[in-house]
């Protein structure tokens, strides 16, 4: 399999070569497709922004093994947006939220409005570092989009790694 190396700027790079790369992991199809739209998050960035980058994504997908992706979406005016949407994102990912613990690499990213406090991101944060191994690789970026309500939260999750490592059993916190 061809190594995938960044040597230009984002602006530059081959998104069919990085395809291609993406196409020859281990993955499922499904989760292919999640890590392909999440290299859309890395490619287009606006100034207030976490950025993803390709490294993050390499260093998620490196985990390989079993695999999950979901999304959530949540508007609420109660300040817990990002939280909501990331338990929505886990829901949808089929994942346990109790098999966390079990896996070695995820990756959050984030569409919000550019006025959303960051500590509505934070907590969610939180919450995903209380219930994941104490080894797992977390990265997480965001993407602000004017045109979403102030309290809107899109969040994509991509869990890599599920139970590769023979980890001792950690009961994970109630997410719920």
């Amino acid at each position: 399999m061809k190594k995938f190396e960044v040597t230009e700027s984002k602006s530059d790079l081959d998104k069919q070569e990085l395809y291609a790369y993406i196409d020859n992991t281990e993955f499922s199809r499904e989760i292919k497709e999640a890590i392909k739209g999440m290299t859309g998050v890395v490619i287009s960035s606006g100034e207030n922004d976490i950025n993803l980058d390709f490294e993050d994504l390499k260093v998620i997908m490196s985990h390989g093994g079993i695999a999950f992706s979901g999304i959530g979406e949540y508007d609420g005016k109660d300040g817990n947006s990002a939280l909501e949407a990331i338990k929505l994102s886990i829901v949808d990912s089929s994942l346990d939220y109790k098999l966390m613990d079990k896996i070695s690499g995820i990756l959050v990213h984030f569409v919000i409005h550019p006025n959303l406090p960051i500590m509505d991101i934070a907590q969610a944060m939180e919450t995903i570092h209380e219930n994941a191994h104490y080894e797992a690789d977390i990265i997480w970026g965001t993407t602000t989009d004017k045109s979403v309500s102030p309290n809107y939260v899109k969040a994509t999750i991509l869990f890599t790694g599920f139970g590769k490592n023979d980890y001792k059993n950690i009961v994970a916190n109630n997410l719920f």
